[in-house]
């Protein structure tokens, strides 16, 4: 079978669900860039991926992907791309386009120069000038990002999150892509009892059903690819029977779902019943403040009103307060609830152990996770469950270790004098990646480099410019801050790279800081930033023209986020502003 270079497509925050999901059949080699996880596979992957991918979007092929910095090599290098091995003569191949900081902006010119580009690159083969486009769908989509052209072809069709079990839906509906997500973060498995007490159309109950039998969630319903000639038949046949002796019985505890409006039950019934799972499920018509259980250790997973869409602020609150204090009296339980309401952690009554920034639809949301305690055997051992940390770490590479996790030195050797930090080994890989990922990403260097990465780390930790980095955890800590950062900041090495990022800023700068991370999260590199920080003994200082890019190795796998500035102002006294030394090399010109 030939073999191609996949794309799994997710909403954002949700890559790594999707990369553990590709893991658990079988992939390996991943490479996670944002909303995209890239893997090889044949026919029979397209068909596998699509019919048991729970979190993710879409399977693309990509057919290419190269610099387009004109419409010249736009054509030229679409037209090269071999065409005619994916599409017949009579395929229908509409070109759908977007471009992101890229000098060819102009989104209806770009697809028709790909348009034609096809069309030539098939007249060579098939020697006609003229196609009907009368047979199967072939979605074709071209990229532009940063002047790179990535051209694929879509086999999914309808987006994965359409199941088939959903014909109706409630008001502010969460799509089941993103809540198979929710349930893969959780510490959630079928020996554990669920619960959503604002369940809905059903959504949540029925995925964790699904996830629980281990249903593939595209078991009921077609793909794009399946009406693609060269793709076989007996393939999609194969792959259904395979998934329908995979299923698992009923689960010894049912899943349980609740909601006050009895149209709502109404519809999670309907779907629980399209989907295969009515047996799996208890749905009651139920206020959150009746709920009751003897269960210990069981799993509550929930997408409230937020306020937003549905429901007035003030009832909002109360509802987030009602259940604050029902869970309350669940100490041995897992919480997780997704929302876009700020004010979630005030009114709920308690601080998450865990936040991620999902987007439901176009509202910006955040999940937030109390895991609790680890169920416990008959012999009173925990049961460690799998950790997101674990999760995260099947597809990213290990962050650069703060100080406290990076072994001393035998400094007692009386020839050997002790590491400096910057030469300590994680410090020394984690400025090889700050100085890469900003060539990368800018184009230019942060500093002029050397072959010798020991002098690199040496300038960059001696810079007269501030550099710091952090991970990419839920609530990211630091983990690398130059000499300049540290005096800025009125920490040393140790304190700095041990707290939360959020808090070099004040809490009422925190939400414009968060934005801007959002940003360069999505654009790859912010280079007009300002706004306020404040240092360890509660001095302001304003931050001018800093620049923030995205941390990625060698592979592609986000790593972080890193800052670079040359200029401050300090606002709680006389006004002294900080600038490049002599030596210094200003990153922002």
């Amino acid at each position: 079978m030939a073999r191609f270079d996949l794309i799994a497509t997710s909403t954002f925050g949700l890559e790594s669900v999707v990369a553990r999901e590709l893991e658990r059949l079988g992939y390996t080699g991943l490479r996670v860039v944002d909303g995209k996880v890239h893997f090889q596979g044949d026919e029979r992957d397209i068909a596998r991926c699509n019919l048991w991918l729970r979190s993710a979007d879409r399977v693309l092929i990509r057919v290419g992907e190269f610099p387009a910095p004109d419409f010249d090599a736009l054509f030229d290098q679409t037209k090269a791309l071999p065409w005619s091995d994916l599409l017949p003569m009579d395929a229908k191949f509409p070109v759908a386009g977007r471009s992101v900081l890229s000098r060819l902006h102009a989104v209806p010119a770009i697809q028709g120069a790909v348009k034609k580009a096809i069309v030539e690159s098939l007249k060579r083969t098939y020697q006609r000038f003229r196609f009907d486009e009368t047979g199967s769908l072939f979605q074709i989509e071209v990229s532009l990002l940063r002047d790179v052209a990535t051209l694929t072809i879509d086999t999914t069709g309808d987006g994965l999150h359409k199941r088939g079990y959903r014909e109706f839906v409630g008001a502010a509906p969460l799509r089941e892509t993103m809540a198979a997500g929710l349930i893969q973060l959780s510490y959630w498995n079928r020996d554990r009892q669920f619960v959503d007490p604002f369940c809905g159309s059903g959504t949540l109950p029925i995925e964790a059903a699904l996830i629980g039998r281990n249903i593939a969630p595209g078991i009921g319903r077609s793909f794009a690819a399946e009406d693609w000639r060269w793709l076989e038949r007996r393939i999609w046949r194969d792959v259904r029977t395979e998934a329908r002796d995979l299923r698992q019985p009923r689960m010894a505890l049912p899943i349980l779902g609740f909601d006050h409006d009895p149209s709502a039950i109404r519809l999670s019934e309907k779907g629980a019943n399209e989907a295969g799972v009515a047996g799996d499920i208890q749905f009651r018509c139920q206020e959150v403040s009746d709920f009751r259980t003897g269960v210990d250790y069981g799993v509550l997973i929930s997408n409230p009103p937020y306020g937003e869409r549905l429901g007035d602020p003030e009832e909002v609150a109360a509802v987030y307060r009602e259940l604050g204090r029902v869970t309350a009296s669940l100490p041995t339980w897992g919480i997780y609830v997704i929302t876009s309401n700020r004010s979630f952690e005030q009114q709920f009554g308690r601080r998450a152990a865990r936040r991620r920034k999902l987007f439901n639809g176009r509202l910006e949301c955040q999940f937030y996770q109390y895991p609790g305690p680890p169920p416990r055997r008959a012999d009173g051992v925990p049961v460690v469950p799998e950790a997101e940390s674990e999760l995260e770490s099947a597809v990213h590479q290990p962050e650069a270790p703060t100080v406290a996790e990076i072994p001393q030195t035998e400094s007692n050797q009386p020839d050997q004098q002790p590491l400096e930090i910057w030469q300590t080994p994680g410090w020394l890989q984690q400025a090889q990646l700050l100085l890469d990922s900003y060539q990368r990403v800018l184009g230019r260097e942060l500093l002029p480099r050397s072959t010798d990465p020991i002098d690199e780390a040496r300038r960059l930790y001696h810079a007269p410019f501030v550099v710091v980095s952090h991970g990419t955890q839920a609530d990211p800590v630091l983990n690398y801050g130059n000499l300049a950062a540290q005096r800025l900041w009125e920490m040393d090495a140790v304190t700095l790279t041990a707290i939360p990022s959020r808090l070099t800023a004040e809490p009422m700068h925190r939400d414009e800081r968060a934005e801007m991370m959002a940003r360069a999260a999505r654009d790859g590199f912010v280079d007009d930033y300002r706004g306020i920080r404040i240092s360890r003994t509660g001095r302001r200082f304003l931050i001018e023209r800093a620049m923030i890019w995205n941390l990625q190795d060698s592979g592609g796998r986000r790593q972080g986020q890193a800052a670079t500035f040359s200029e401050w102002v300090c606002l709680d006294s006389e006004p002294e502003t900080g600038s490049v030394g002599e030596t210094g090399v200003a990153p922002q010109s």
